[in-house]
């Protein structure tokens, strides 16, 4: 019986050793395959254009024949010289909090000086005349904001965007990009200006895209889109709205397809179909956090383009990390650490 014995001793060490061994190798494969997934993405979406018609050809009466309103408040000389980087914030009449955060960290003269970056401010007209007040001596004490006549809302988020757009298409020509995010977000833009210094087509469109999203018809949901404005059962694939880039060429292409409104809510899933009508695909690009937030510490905020969901004190401390002494080299993985627990941090 003792060599039996033996042998079942020996099977199940053999045995152990094999199931120990595998899951090693599974875990290793899965961690592999989780590091490079953001980057597989990338490389899917290169394959995007063959689903999208050729660019469309630029015309200057559809482009004037646009319905915006009229702008009440800009900064005159603000793209003299011009940037690499027209960052557009879209922001709230009662967020003077969250764009004094951002004039002292990523969109101070330092920080516009050091990426070849130009911030400015995007906003409505408020409801309450003391806001309005505000909002003009705010603009005349910082010189970065501009305003258009109609009433700051949620639903007239679009028509902020496109006015952001073709104020840049106006007065900032010069501009090789701009970039669309909110006032929540933390923009590393020296690593931003310098991947895009790296971009020399003409019409590009990056950022975190978003995949096969189900089209909301329902009137009555925040999302809503009307079967006019697009038909299909998923929106195209768009990049979230959190942070995305436009070259000026393409902001171009994509305010001829506007048309006369009125335009949806989402203005991240309108920019998409705008993006599809004009025939330029949007490229994912992993370093933007999308509409996730993302791990608060340095080593975050200098691998990431975007981080979302900063308040105005987070907003100083990613800066500080950001520009800390000694503090260069992160881990690899991190961008796939960064992204996968910034949900955990509060």
């Amino acid at each position: 019986m003792r060599p039996i014995g033996f042998c079942l001793r020996l099977f199940c060490i053999h045995r152990w050793r094999c199931s120990s061994m595998f899951l090693l190798i599974s875990s290793l494969l899965l961690l592999l395959f989780l590091s490079l997934s953001p980057y597989l993405e990338e490389c899917l979406s290169r394959a995007l254009p063959i689903f999208y018609p050729n660019p469309s050809q630029l015309s200057s009466s559809r482009l004037a024949s646009i319905p915006l309103p009229p702008f009440l408040l800009f900064p005159a000389n603000a793209c003299s010289p011009p940037p690499l980087l027209l960052v557009l914030v879209s922001s709230a009449p009662s967020h003077r909090d969250r764009r004094d955060a951002i004039r002292k960290t990523w969109g101070s003269l330092f920080s516009a000086t050091s990426s070849s970056s130009l911030t400015l401010f995007v906003l409505a007209v408020p409801d309450k005349a003391e806001e309005r007040s505000a909002l003009v001596h705010e603009a005349v004490a910082h010189g970065d904001i501009i305003q258009a006549n109609f009433t700051d809302s949620y639903r007239n988020l679009t028509l902020k965007t496109l006015t952001g757009m073709v104020w840049a298409l106006k007065k900032c020509q010069g501009a090789r990009f701009l970039l669309k995010t909110d006032d929540d977000v933390f923009i590393n833009t020296l690593a931003l200006s310098a991947f895009l210094k790296e971009k020399h087509q003409e019409l590009q469109y990056l950022g975190w895209i978003n995949w096969y999203v189900r089209a909301f018809w329902d009137p009555e949901k925040r999302h809503y889109v009307s079967h006019e404005l697009y038909a299909g059962d998923h929106y195209p694939p768009y990049c979230d709205g959190a942070g995305y880039i436009l070259s000026l060429g393409a902001a171009r292409h994509l305010l001829q397809e506007a048309g006369n409104g009125p335009w949806p809510a989402v203005e991240d899933v309108y920019t998409g179909i705008l993006a599809k009508a004009a025939g330029i695909a949007p490229r994912h690009v992993a370093k933007f956090s999308g509409a996730k937030s993302i791990l608060h510490n340095s080593c975050c905020y200098r691998t990431m383009f975007t981080s979302h969901q900063i308040t105005p004190r987070g907003m100083q401390e990613a800066w500080n990390m950001l520009n800390e002494e000694g503090g260069h080299w992160c881990p690899p993985l991190t961008l796939l650490f960064c992204k996968t627990f910034g949900s955990l941090w509060i």
